[in-house]
């Protein structure tokens, strides 16, 4: 094994299953999802490419098994201090998951730098655990349109497939003449998931439009077009 750089790994601190689930948030849970339902349908390949980056970045610096991980963004720090894999983590930091080689890597992808590896423990009692119980993601939706009820329609579809997905605001846009939906970036740390939930929508990663106001509260800003219709 080569390492560019100098590291200590600390193969006593097993991480339970669970804790990499909080991680797991929208950025890893749902490519992982993404992955899963929709092989098959042609997608777009902005998660996939992210993930790609990532691993390639990751491989110049040590090996990494032959299996393609699940990548996971650290959004909340504050949540993950108690574990001992995460002590040198910080929000935007990364973590690679090979489950058949049950290991796991978190990734400074600011400074290219591997702070931690780690076994994963997934015979640990707390690997029960199913679902992400902190996931906190917000997303507010304004209807671009003249169709009355489309953000909770979209709400309803987003959140049957996003689980853990919390939209916290709807409202109409000032204009109603949106051909195209629009994910707008407001919490950069959630760049990527800003970028699955376009390939999700079919939608494209924007700014926020000339006339429109950025809402209180949220991560992203969804503006739903006619195409959603």
């Amino acid at each position: 094994m080569c390492y560019h750089t100098v590291m200590k790994i600390n193969y006593k601190t097993a991480i339970p299953a669970a804790a990499l689930i909080v991680v797991l948030l929208l950025t890893g849970g749902f490519l992982l999802y993404k992955n899963q339902k929709t092989a098959n349908k042609n997608p777009q390949q902005a998660g996939q490419d992210e993930v790609r980056k990532v691993v390639e970045e990751v491989r110049k610096l040590m090996d990494l098994p032959n299996e393609t991980p699940t990548v996971a963004t650290v959004v909340d720090i504050t949540k993950l201090k108690d574990q001992p894999f995460f002590q040198k983590a910080k929000n935007g930091d990364k973590v690679l998951i090979y489950t058949a080689a049950q290991k796991a890597i978190l990734y400074d992808p600011v400074a290219k730098r591997i702070k931690e590896v780690g076994p994963v423990n997934a015979g640990s009692p707390s690997a029960q655990v199913s679902s992400p119980q902190t996931a906190t993601l917000k997303i507010a939706l304004l209807n671009g349109t003249k169709t009355v009820g489309l953000a909770s329609k979209v709400e309803e579809e987003l959140k049957s497939k996003v689980p853990g997905l919390n939209v916290v605001s709807k409202d109409n846009a000032k204009k109603d003449s949106f051909e195209k939906t629009v994910v707008i970036v407001l919490n950069q740390l959630f760049l990527d998931s800003a970028r699955n939930l376009a390939s999700l929508l079919n939608a494209t990663l924007g700014n926020l439009p000339e006339g429109e106001e950025k809402p209180k509260d949220g991560d992203i800003l969804i503006i739903l077009g006619k195409d959603r219709t």
